[in-house]
């Protein structure tokens, strides 16, 4: 690597470096140009501009634009009528006075090219707006000219330009290289070498003719030579000026040879910090063996924290045959043990919430099955909805439980055969709150009691117990709603026998957006046909009976 880098052509490094300056200075100029066509159709698309500009309203048109002008930080701008004349020219109050605008200084505008191209023209094969150099008073400046319509006519020029000292010192700044540009004789109009006016002819930087002559042919590229511009050796990159496909002068960049021999400076120290790397890469390689070791007890520490803290599905990763390997294959065992053992847990946690299920819904007939299937549908809306699986889950599990507070209503009340009274409906109403208050010393997730809690409330605010409206409704809750009545209207009742299932989603359909969440309706309205034909099959979803005898009893008590 030391001989690559000892080796490597200074040369052609000073000769990319050259040429990267000139196409960053050519850059600059096309995106000020760039720049200048956004703040042309600004001030000319500005609202009252048109009208103004054909009544020849000055007033207004200073109003309307001088304002813009500041927001936009322009240095010049002007407003040409219909017949060349500057109905307004405004230009920055020198290079550091902020955006502080004064008039600019007479001049026969109608003689300039970029408003004799929009005026005359119209438009060419790249549009309506043109370019070019233009001598003002206050100093050359590179325009971008486009027409102001009123209607679809046109009533004048906006014109937008940045002077050329200021132009060659943005340049300057990205190329990190002196920026000069000429006319198409080769005569200097401006560069960051120097200040500018005689000392830009005391500086000699105007292009020979051979070398403008072959600038000049070779259409595009650049051009190298090499000079002494203020008693120091430069080389510099020529190419033509082009924007707009329209070249609008020349250009140079330069960098001093001296460059090189700075390179190789660097060079020596590349080659010193190579070796100085090498003698610490010696070093830290026993460093690193030494941490390579107690990496892997890292790993195998880092993996019990994981599982102490309740992530079973940590792992060690740590292979290999020596003793710290068999230490964290069998932790890593242990591990995988735990967490099937622990699976098995849940499994048993949810057999027991079903058979709670089972047991109350088993109280009546006409409900056996009920939670089972709203908790099972309810999950399925859910995964049609993308939901996440810790959410699915709580669907699961709310519906499952979702009237646990009915164990709680006494049976002559709950399977009543009349009608109930008020104080009996408020007891009913009321097991949505029982429910939760059976479930709140489980540990369940927040979602598993927004469904238990919630699944009789309405988007429209008039369900209970918390009459939520809209937005306050937590999505669990919309989707138990939908799934809960679903289910009723699909099963026989003492006072109704069940809809099919098309007659239940048209009935809900009409409501949503009302009381149903529009989405939930349908998702289940997407899924239902597939749902009807598990149910007729699914003998989890029957429910479970009680005996005929303690059914009878449970109804003789209510009655």
């Amino acid at each position: 690597m030391v001989t690559t880098l000892v080796a490597g052509s200074l040369r052609e490094r000073f000769d990319n470096q050259l040429a990267e300056a000139g196409r960053v200075a050519a850059d600059a100029v096309v995106r000020k140009e760039r720049n200048h066509l956004e703040d042309v159709r600004a001030l000319a698309f500005t609202e009252g501009v048109g009208q103004a500009v054909a009544a020849g309203d000055t007033q207004s048109l200073t109003t309307l634009l001088e304002p813009m002008m500041t927001n936009l930080g322009l240095e010049r701008a002007e407003i040409i009528d219909r017949s060349g004349n500057r109905l307004l020219g405004l230009t920055r109050e020198g290079a550091e006075a902020g955006l502080t605008y004064r008039p600019v200084d007479a001049a026969d505008t109608n003689q300039w090219p970029p408003v004799q191209s929009v005026l005359e023209a119209g438009e060419d094969e790249q549009g309506d707006k043109f370019v070019g150099l233009v001598e003002t008073p206050e100093g050359l400046a590179f325009f971008t000219a486009g027409p102001i319509r009123s209607g679809t006519e046109i009533v004048g020029v906006a014109l937008v330009g940045t002077y050329l000292d200021s132009l060659a010192r943005q340049a300057r700044e990205e190329a990190l290289a002196e920026v000069t540009f000429y006319d198409f004789e080769g005569r200097p109009l401006t560069s960051t070498f120097v200040g500018g006016g005689s000392a830009t002819e005391e500086a000699n930087l105007g292009i020979g003719s051979s070398t403008l002559e072959s600038i000049l042919a070779k259409h595009g590229e650049t051009t190298r030579e090499s000079r002494s511009v203020w008693k120091r050796d430069y080389d510099l990159a020529y190419g033509p000026l082009i924007v707009r496909d329209q070249v609008v002068g020349l250009y140079s960049v330069a960098l001093p040879t001296q460059f090189i021999f700075q390179a190789g400076g660097v060079t020596r120290w590349q080659m010193s910090a190579v070796f100085a790397v090498a003698m610490l890469l010696v070093l830290l390689t026993g460093y690193l063996l030494a941490q390579a070791i107690t990496a892997r007890v890292g790993r195998l520490a880092r993996a019990a924290r994981k599982v102490a803290s309740g992530n079973l599905s940590a792992r060690s990763s740590v292979a290999g045959e020596d003793e710290i390997a068999v230490l964290a294959k069998a932790f890593d065992d242990m591990t995988a043990s735990l967490r099937s053992r622990t699976r098995q847990l849940r499994e048993h946690h949810f057999n027991t919430i079903k058979t709670l299920t089972a047991v109350v819904d088993a109280r009546d007939p006409c409900t056996a099955g009920h939670s089972v299937r709203v908790g099972e549908l309810a999950r399925r809306v859910g995964a049609r909805l993308a939901l996440g699986k810790s959410t699915l889950d709580a669907l699961l599990i709310g519906g499952y439980l979702h009237d646990v507070g009915k164990i709680g209503i006494r049976d002559a009340i709950l399977l009543k055969p009349t009608g109930l009274s008020d104080v009996e409906r408020l007891i009913v109403d009321g097991h949505s709150l029982l429910g939760v208050r059976i479930l709140g010393e489980l540990n369940l997730a927040q979602e598993v009691l927004d469904f238990v809690l919630c699944h009789h409330e309405r988007l429209d605010g008039s369900g209970y117990p918390q009459g939520l409206r809209g937005g306050k409704l937590p999505l669990v809750a919309r989707i138990a709603a939908v799934c809960d009545v679903y289910d009723a209207l699909t099963t026989d009742r003492p006072y109704r026998p069940a809809l099919a299932p098309k007659e239940a989603v048209a009935q809900l359909r009409a409501q949503a957006g009302a009381l149903f969440d529009r989405a939930v309706v349908t998702a289940l309205e997407e899924i239902y046909i597939g749902w009807e034909a598990q149910r007729r099959t699914d003998p989890l979803l029957k429910g479970i009976r009680l005996p005929p005898a303690m059914a009878d009893s449970s109804r003789q008590e209510a009655a």
